[in-house]
């Protein structure tokens, strides 16, 4: 038995089941998007072939390059998903805030159709009530979103052997770029169209993309806005539950492969205490900042007045 053999067994089999509900979720709910439902189709198509191909011909060893394959093959669905849905909920955001425009300004000349027109999903049989704007449309939306990105950490954790070359293939397909479009959105555009969880699970895909990994560090390190958003992220957020430690989790894999990140993130300064620290604290410290950014502790003044 070759080393090959032995390597294609250490596959997490709990993983590998829940990669494939997420797929199935994917390509069932992509059919409610034309563009979507092509990439599918597509998607569909190529995993057929190359199953039929690996069947057909296979030799000893060739587990491993197969199951790479078909994991960079659902990255790819993903990475076609999630910023579909990105683009698709903020058209509809300024289209929303183009017709409030023109309401508040007496411009009643448009139809409701109007603002739907260019970004409407196609309305089957079977999803007639997934028109744009809707319940079902945000939801939908939503839950492709979520997936995606799941499906994209889940990958990077499916097997051992496989995090380098996963990790590397993401960051050739720009997974980065979209992750910093993802971050960039402000609160009240994820809050309306993504799920609970969506700034957590973007943090957990690049705490896993940089995991023994210096070039995805580099990166990172590298990008203002992918830096600050994950040094933003160990602040709590009740919508985003585990992101703190996601966040930590980046931070010590972006200071372990990279002196750059450890000079970073040791030079930054605080630039104030926050409410909600200063609620923590009240009563127990008084906290200030010196010029030079260093944050100081004291006892509370307990003198009585007189």
């Amino acid at each position: 038995m070759s080393g090959r053999d032995v390597s294609i067994k250490e596959v997490d089999a709990e993983v590998l089941r829940l990669i494939s509900t997420k797929v199935d979720s994917l390509l069932m709910l992509s059919e409610t998007d034309g563009e979507l439902r092509n990439y599918a189709l597509k998607f569909k198509l190529e995993q057929a072939v190359d199953q039929t191909a690996f069947q057909a011909k296979r030799e000893e060893g060739e587990e491993m390059l197969h199951l790479q394959r078909v994991l960079q093959r659902m990255a790819d669905l993903a990475l076609h998903i999630a910023p579909h849905i990105l683009c698709r909920t903020r058209r509809h955001r300024t289209s929303k805030c183009l017709a409030g425009s023109k309401n508040a300004s007496g411009d009643g000349s448009g139809t409701p159709a109007d603002g739907r027109a260019s970004d409407s999903l196609p309305r089957n049989s079977s999803v007639e009530d997934v028109c744009d704007g809707s319940e079902a449309w945000l939801e939908t939306g939503a839950h492709l979103s979520y997936a995606s990105v799941e499906l994209l950490c889940l990958i990077l954790v499916c097997h051992p052997r496989l995090v380098k070359a996963l990790q590397m293939y993401l960051l050739r397909c720009d997974v980065l770029a979209y992750v910093a479009d993802a971050l960039s959105i402000p609160c009240e555009h994820e809050i309306a169209f993504f799920h609970e969880g969506y700034r957590t699970e973007h943090v957990r895909l690049m705490a896993n993309l940089t995991l023994d990994n210096g070039e995805a560090c580099s990166c990172i390190v590298g990008n203002p806005v992918l830096l600050s958003a994950v040094l933003t992220s160990t602040r709590f957020d009740e919508e985003n539950p585990g992101m703190v430690e996601w966040a930590e989790f980046c931070i010590r894999n972006l200071c372990c492969c990279t002196g750059e990140a450890r000079d970073k993130i040791r030079g930054l300064l605080p630039v104030g205490v926050s409410d909600e620290s200063k609620v923590l604290l009240a009563g127990r410290a008084d906290c200030q900042l010196t010029p030079e950014g260093k944050l100081v502790l004291t006892q509370p003044c307990t003198t009585k007045t007189k």
